[in-house]
């Protein structure tokens, strides 16, 4: 392990971290009385503590649905996805005693998240420590196109990594340093649901992405997006939402205009919203982000990966790269996908030139191209509704290999 990161990760334990350690203890001691229990060797699956809705989600209502008897735990905390996971049944408190017990007696940890754990802090402090020795598979909440320094072996305790396109496995064989068996290529859980497509006609998804900078502890930031609210990112969304073209455009071909930014940024929809008609400004509470991807005929975003979502339903996108160089330097270093040049997407930096491409794509019934559908088929090696399966078939090998 990076001792320097060992170091940063020991920064990264706060105050409120430290009152996980009292169901932590608590649970070490009941591991004696439970070794022959339910929680031995179970299965334990999460995503963002309050959530039911990306990878996590959807294999474990997989597993429940067509392996019963497989032993299963959900981790979630109350909350709008509770109720989601409540009726698939073997539900745990996020954060809790039994969170806790079920992830020290769990055959594999399973998360869309790489911190989907009791507490993402002390569970990596001491994984990367080698005191915690969980088994640790990475579904992923989106596919992987920046060299992203937490995700990399020396900063992971990473025992399976899921990826989603032949493109995506190259790079974190290539980039990461994992043993090769560790990275699969599966296929995500959620697109197996991206084939039941119903759109609703006109509508327009607008998701951007967030801004790491944004963290009141992040070490560096842009000298002009110190406020949130006054930040470069905020105007010119809000800017782009009441453009005369884009308003003109609404009533024009009756768009439909949903305005769904990163779950990070969603405390601050209000404002985007204030004094801007015409546009949906789309809660996570009230609104799914799968049902969202589906019904939508074209999507405008940013840098957020959950365009290969779009992509894997073929539908046209359009990247808004207004502070791609600011991105660059304080975000995600390039990776190996180039936004400028993919038959997936259009690349703009001005608000003008994505109005002008969403005006071709509305003549063109938002088609895409001969080119766009090869490149779909070369990079999904796996076009169907088998993702879940494939993984928990990888699950039940790893297993095999080292019994």
């Amino acid at each position: 392990m990076n001792s320097s990161y060992f170091f940063a990760k020991v920064k990264d334990v706060k105050l409120n971290d430290f009152m996980s350690l009292f169901p932590m203890l608590v649970s070490v001691c009941m591991i004696p009385f439970y070794q022959k229990s339910r929680y031995k060797g179970c299965w334990l699956i999460c995503e963002e503590p309050s959530e039911a809705r990306d990878n996590g989600y959807h294999f474990f209502k997989y597993i429940r649905q067509n392996h019963p008897d497989q032993n299963v735990f959900y981790a979630i905390s109350d909350g709008f996805d509770f109720h989601k996971v409540e009726v698939l049944g073997s539900v745990v408190k996020h954060g809790s005693v039994w969170h806790w017990l079920c992830y020290f007696l769990c055959e594999y940890n399973i998360s869309s998240q790489k911190g989907g754990k009791p507490n993402a802090a002390v569970c990596s402090l001491f994984e990367l420590n080698g005191l915690f020795r969980t088994k640790n598979v990475f579904l992923q909440h989106g596919i992987t196109i920046n060299r992203v320094d937490s995700f990399l072996a020396s900063h992971s305790k990473i025992d399976c990594f899921i990826t989603a396109t032949q493109p995506e496995y190259d790079f974190v064989v290539r980039e990461f340093g994992y043993p090769r068996d560790v990275i699969r290529l599966t296929g995500f859980s959620r697109f197996d649901a991206l084939h039941d497509i119903q759109t609703i006609p006109n509508r327009i998804l607008i998701m951007p992405t967030w801004r790491q900078w944004f963290v009141r502890n992040y070490a560096e930031k842009p000298a002009n997006d110190t406020s949130i609210m006054d930040s470069e990112y905020v105007k010119v969304w809000r800017s782009f939402l009441q453009h005369p073209i884009l308003q003109q455009m609404r009533t024009q071909y009756g768009l439909d205009i949903m305005f769904f930014p990163h779950r990070l940024m969603q405390p601050y929809l209000h404002g985007f919203c204030d004094g801007i008609e015409g546009v949906t400004f789309a809660s996570q509470q009230n609104f799914d982000t799968q049902e969202l991807l589906k019904s939508a005929v074209l999507m405008i975003t940013d840098y957020s990966s959950v365009f290969f979502d779009m992509v894997y339903m073929q539908k046209p996108v359009i990247f808004f790269q207004f502070d791609e160089q600011k991105f660059r330097q304080y975000q995600h270093k390039k990776g190996y996908f180039d936004y400028h040049n993919t038959p997936f997407a259009s690349w703009n930096d001005t608000p003008e030139g994505v109005l002008s491409d969403l005006k071709e794509n509305i003549l063109n019934k938002y088609q895409v191209s001969d080119a766009y559908l090869a490149e779909h088929e070369r990079i999904f090696k796996f076009y169907d509704t088998n993702n879940s399966k494939r993984i928990y078939d990888t699950l039940i090998q790893m297993r095999d290999e080292h019994s």
